[in-house]
């Protein structure tokens, strides 16, 4: 018989105390834990899609052990939902911005999640180059600048705070830059030739001369490398590519008149750009590099007119100043920053005047490319137009050519947008003066922006667009200043369309007609402004009022006159206090004189008055047989019969001038009509005589644009002998004197 053991007694509130503490260690007895919220994470995945390519998106579930996941991948595809279905792959096949979303539901819960994804076509291994002011060289950690008014192409660090710069290439006028391997070429303008630099040994190592005249402007590096170059010779008209090693020009051939931005692509396709549009429009052209020796030019790609968009948003008119094309990453179109310039609309053309806001603005056009024997040709409803913004003035794709930037000139601001379609990404405001050139880093993270009347790169942080891009420091481009203070005021001024001063809404500044100071080569509806067809005049030699009075009927004797302008057709707020400019005969051109009365109107003067050189033509020749031509040229220009020198004479090859009581004579020759309008409000009686030089790059001729050549100055438009005589010319004497007229520039005595 078992004997039960005695348990020793324990006080009550000891035992109550211990059945405490026992259950507080009994994980069996423990309440379960709260349930975990149904939540979904972000969709993980790529910022950027390639067309073709599998691309995968996933997201995290919790608190659902059983929750439905749906998808849709933003192109039309949805997924029915599955039970944990968080990971999903998909091949898009059309470029665009697609919003990705995944839907979950648990117990009556639903939860959404969304991001966006840019697909675009995918990059091509080797990248395209286009002709820039402002090169990267990415190895070596530098910049280049084209400094064009200080004569030489400088180097700066890319570190901040930055070094001092330095110039190492002299060039007269460098325009753009590019860079094959080792090998900096640099366009110089003013020399008629390419200068190459070794990057490696830091010194210049030889240069291909092209002729005076040539005015090489674009230049870009063949992608394929082997230090092929290929150049814009905007005198000229034509392509050339060149090899650096030797020195060696491996061809030239003729593209078409103006010629100036330059791009390359790694098929053998090279793209290139006809500077000045014409009436009928805006060309492009593809050109066949798959051997750099035996390039051939295809038909060119007409940029028509846009007609039928006159609003307080849009613009009828012609692509103009195409400094510029951007191929995309992948090779297979590209866009053309440039101004669209309204010579459709005006009261005598479509009864309907010209406003601020119709004039001109900015514009992209998207070009579709085949290949290098394959003609471009523009996307349907391919054009995008900017709102209060002008000139737009370089470009450059992202990385991955899902966004592109756009240099706005005047407005002085770099525009970020869709590179599909176009929407608005991001805007950098105040950028400097004259941005003229865009580069960004290999990772699309920095943005460097060269602006040009600043004497300054700017950089920015863009590796968010979400907010305004941070500015990170600024990169001086130069030592010294060629320019007096003034004048480059002046420059400043004359280039900005962001003062409002000069331009309601940052849509026009003197540049709009006269980039580099040249002409823009259209003729504008002006009969708003008691005038009518006026051909712009170039800027570029006539050093201010040095050749008499302004415009085709002189009625602007100071070049303080263009406040009314400014104040005018411009919508600008004027550099003249109103009490001033209404005081006394200062409101009238003819009247009062402005000079003095504004500091900026002087500085614009004196800006304009620097601009003393038509250049070298490139028509002269040593050749016997054209030289022998362009003396009996000369001599029928002086001889009695014709009369040309009798309004054209020698040095300034015009009458023209200014006069004490501003009674000037117009010369009634021939080719007024109905649409050569008034003066002044007044009648008509003639017009002002232009000088000769610089007419090889100033077509069309006459006050209407009406004579797309010379010949058709001397015969067509002349059949009355009102001209000078030239009805006794046979076809070898025209040529003659062409030849002779094509050759009066700078070394002209």
């Amino acid at each position: 018989m078992r004997t039960r053991r005695a348990r020793a007694a324990v006080p009550l509130g000891i035992a109550f105390v211990g059945a405490v503490l026992a259950s507080c260690g009994d994980e069996g007895s423990q309440k379960p834990p709260a349930p975990e919220p149904f939540a979904l994470s972000p969709i993980e995945g790529p910022a950027v899609a390639y067309v073709g390519d599998n691309t995968c998106f996933s997201l995290t579930v919790t608190g659902g052990p059983t929750a439905q996941v749906a998808w849709n991948l933003g192109d039309g595809t949805a997924i029915a939902p599955a039970m944990l279905f968080t990971k999903v792959c998909h091949t898009y096949t059309q470029p665009g911005r697609r919003l990705v979303g995944a839907t979950a539901i648990y117990e009556g819960q639903k939860l959404v999640v969304t991001r966006g994804v840019a697909v675009v076509p995918k990059p091509m291994a080797i990248r395209p180059n286009t002709s820039s002011t402002i090169v990267h060289d990415r190895e070596r950690g530098a910049l280049w600048v084209a400094n064009t008014d200080h004569d030489h192409v400088a180097r700066l660090g890319t570190e901040l705070p930055a070094s001092p710069p330095e110039a190492r290439v002299d060039c007269d006028a460098p325009r753009t830059l590019a860079i094959s391997g080792a090998i900096l070429a640099a366009a110089c303008q003013g020399d008629g030739a390419v200068v190459f630099y070794d990057l490696d040994k830091q010194e210049t190592r030889g240069k291909v001369e092209f002729g005076p005249g040539s005015a090489p402007f674009g230049v870009v590096a063949d992608p394929r490398g082997d230090g092929v170059f290929f150049v814009a010779l905007s005198g000229t008209g034509e392509l050339a590519s060149v090899r650096a090693e030797g020195n060696q020009i491996l061809s030239r051939i003729p593209v078409f008149p103006d010629v100036r931005g330059v791009a390359a692509i790694a098929n053998g396709t090279v793209l290139v750009t006809r500077w000045r549009a014409t009436a009928d429009g805006a060309e492009v052209a593809v050109v066949d590099a798959t051997d750099p020796a035996a390039q051939k030019a295809g038909e060119p790609l007409l940029l028509p007119p846009d007609v039928g968009l006159d609003s307080d948003t849009n613009n009828s008119g012609v692509p103009s100043f195409l400094n510029q094309i951007v191929p995309s990453p992948d090779g297979g179109r590209a866009i053309v920053p440039s101004l669209r310039a309204n010579t459709v609309t005006g009261l005598y053309r479509t009864g309907k005047p010209l406003s601020f806001e119709t004039t001109a603005r900015a514009i992209l056009t998207e070009v579709e490319l085949g290949g290098p024997t394959e003609k471009p040709f523009e996307r349907q409803a391919g054009r995008y137009a900017f709102d209060d913004l002008d000139f737009a003035s370089a470009a450059v794709f992202s990385p991955e050519g899902d966004v592109i930037y756009v240099a706005i000139q005047g407005a002085e601001r770099v525009e970020v947008r869709d590179a599909v379609s176009f929407d608005v990404a991001g805007s950098i405001d105040d950028v400097g003066h004259a941005p003229d050139g865009l580069v960004l880093s290999e990772d699309g993270k920095t943005l460097w922006v060269h602006a040009s009347l600043s004497r300054e790169v700017r950089v920015y942080d863009v590796s968010d667009l979400s907010s305004p891009p941070v500015p990170l420091g600024k990169i001086a481009t130069a030592n010294a200043e060629p320019l007096s203070d003034e004048v480059l005021r002046g420059k400043q001024i004359f280039y900005s369309s962001r003062d409002p001063r000069m331009s309601r809404t940052s849509y026009m500044s003197c540049a709009t007609c006269h980039l580099d100071g040249e002409g823009d080569g259209l003729v504008w509806d002006f009969t708003q402004r008691g005038e009518g067809l006026r051909n712009t005049i170039p800027l570029a030699g006539r050093a201010g009022t040095a050749h008499g009075p302004l415009h085709w009927t002189a009625n602007f004797d100071e070049v303080q006159d263009f406040e009314h302008d400014i104040r005018g057709p411009m919508g600008g707020a004027g550099f003249l206090p109103d009490d001033v400019f209404h005081s006394g005969m200062i409101d009238q051109t003819l009247g009062a004189p402005k000079e003095g009365l504004s500091p900026e109107l002087d500085a614009l003067a004196s800006y304009v008055a620097s601009l003393g050189s038509f250049g070298k033509s490139p028509h002269r020749s040593n050749d016997p047989a054209a030289l022998a031509s362009r003396q009996k040229g000369k001599d029928i220009f002086f001889s009695a019969e014709a009369g040309c020198a009798t309004c054209h004479a020698p040095p300034h090859f015009t009458v023209s001038a200014l006069v004490a009581d501003k009674n000037y004579v117009l010369h009634d020759v021939g080719t007024l009509g109905p649409g050569s309008g008034s003066r002044l409000g007044g009648p008509l009686p003639g017009l002002d005589t232009p000088t000769l030089r610089g007419l090889w790059k100033s077509a069309p001729y006459l006050h209407d644009g009406s004579a797309p050549t010379l010949r058709a100055v001397l015969r067509d438009r002349n059949a009355t002998d009102q001209h000078g005589k030239t009805s006794h010319l046979d076809d070898a004497d025209l040529d003659d004197l062409e030849r002779y007229l094509l050759t009066i520039d700078d070394d002209e005595p």
